[in-house]
């Protein structure tokens, strides 16, 4: 009977255990999402447009302002690329408000704030929005599925 009642008590402790560190697991995968979005930042701010574009996956999407996407890490680079010869003196910044890891642990949305500073081809220009970005696991490693970000400063009034 004592023996019983230990493999039950065993089983009980194990599987509370299980169930810990699932949810340890979701709370890593978040810390490894804004790790990545960090990294990301860096990147940007070195101007490594080939390294940003391999955060994405094969099929990833990088939505722009008034143009079609670019699909995939070699359109994503040659995106990033023209915009970074376009806005010469850019200076961005962005953080992350929240991360939402599915159940499963495979998918996650990143969400957050951006500024830049230094747009156009001289530079006086600005901006500020907010962003969304869905990660997915590949092969066990996090990679951008789908980037998108809109800009929520005011319309400059238009002179009469």
């Amino acid at each position: 009977m004592k023996k019983f009642i230990f493999l039950g008590l065993m089983f009980l402790s194990l599987t509370t255990f299980a169930q810990q560190t699932g949810k340890a697991d979701l709370k890593n995968d978040e810390q490894a999402i804004r790790s990545i979005s960090k990294n990301w930042l860096e990147l940007t701010k070195k101007h490594d447009a080939a390294a940003c574009a391999a955060l994405f996956a094969e099929d990833g999407v990088s939505y722009g302002t008034n143009e079609e996407p670019s699909v995939g890490p070699a359109a994503i680079q040659k995106h990033i690329t023209l915009e970074q010869g376009q806005n010469p003196k850019e200076s961005i910044d962005w953080s992350t408000e929240r991360v939402d890891v599915s159940a499963s642990g495979d998918m996650a949305v990143e969400y957050g704030k951006y500024s830049a500073t230094g747009l156009g081809p001289n530079g006086t220009d600005s901006d500020m929005g907010k962003y969304v970005t869905v990660y997915r696991k590949v092969n066990g490693i996090w990679k951008v599925s789908a980037d998108i970000g809109t800009s929520t400063k005011p319309v400059a009034a238009s002179k009469k």
